[in-house]
């Protein structure tokens, strides 16, 4: 296959979605519940969005994420098409799909922005792409990259945003502080049936601990569902705040490193109910910035891209 440098290639970011405004609360919370919740719960929902501004920026960022890595794959050469699809927020997987016809593309790499494959993430979205193309006769050969948690841009722009918050950190705790590693806990029934979540993050930990030595690395799990009715992964964050305050640590780095863009479970989770809970137990909080917007991220994902063309 060519490399598709000059070709007309599509780049489809792949992403959960969020609401951003108030309005929008509703039919997004419907939308992942997949029923109507009870009113309070709804309530509850928006309360938190409200603290954040009124919305997430996740829609925002994953559209400024696409238009970096066109602008990043157009300095290589390769003046690639890059568009967004959300799964549960718009545009929609069949909203976008209704584009590409107008396009003219040769291929479509399809891209989930989730870096740990999980039922719920990425092979919920690949089967979305699939069908969105089916609904739209839609005849451009699809491109799924490979899971990339362990891909080396990706890991090394984790470890660099790591060693810039460790930089914060009173020097007297620095050497041996410990980091939470945290990321969107999931049903276990999820892992007992294969799923690869938990591994690939233990994975992705191990290698940014090689990068950035002197540290006691935790990994745990946050933002259970309120509706969970089963066990999901643990341990928690809260947990783990629980016994480092316990063992004397007197400081404490929280790394959502399962997200890639700060959203709701960062902004509202970690940086008010972790950190208030941290500061109760008596801990300095420290929180851990998502990628975002990170070059090298960026650089990572035209690097994922380009493979799954190649």
């Amino acid at each position: 296959m060519s490399s598709g440098r000059g070709a007309q290639v599509g780049v489809l970011l792949l992403t959960f979605g969020g609401p951003e405004s108030l309005d929008q609360v509703d039919a997004f919370v419907k939308s992942v519940l997949g029923r109507t919740p009870p009113a309070p719960v709804l309530a509850a929902v928006r309360h938190r969005y409200q603290m954040l501004g009124g919305g997430s920026p996740l829609p925002a960022t994953t559209r400024a994420q696409a238009q970096a890595l066109a602008a990043a794959l157009a300095e290589g050469g390769r003046p690639w098409t890059v568009l967004v699809a959300m799964h549960h927020a718009h545009p929609t997987f069949a909203e976008t799909f209704s584009q590409l016809a107008a396009l003219d593309l040769s291929q479509l790499v399809a891209l989930s922005l989730a870096p740990y494959r999980s039922q719920a993430s990425t092979t919920a979205y690949e089967q979305s792409v699939l069908q969105a193309a089916r609904d739209a006769n839609c005849t451009i050969p699809i491109a799924f990259p490979g899971d990339w948690f362990a891909q080396p841009s990706y890991v090394q722009a984790l470890a660099n945003q790591l060693t810039t918050t460790l930089a914060q950190v009173a020097s007297q705790d620095r050497l041996g502080v410990p980091v939470i590693f945290s990321a969107h806990s999931i049903p276990e029934r999820f892992v007992h049936a294969g799923d690869p979540y938990a591994a690939q993050l233990a994975e992705t930990v191990a290698r940014i601990c090689q990068l950035v030595p002197d540290i006691q690395p935790y990994l745990a799990y946050q933002s259970v569902s309120g509706a969970a009715t089963d066990p999901w992964l643990g341990p928690s964050v809260e947990s783990v705040l629980a016994q480092l305050a316990q063992d004397g640590a007197q400081s404490v780095v929280l790394d959502p490193v399962g997200f890639v863009s700060d959203h709701l479970e960062t902004l509202y989770d970690n940086d008010i109910q972790h950190r208030q809970e941290a500061e109760r137990l008596g801990l300095t909080f420290h929180r851990c910035p998502c990628l975002n917007l990170d070059p090298l991220f960026i650089r990572a994902l035209a690097e994922i891209a380009i493979s799954a063309v190649a």
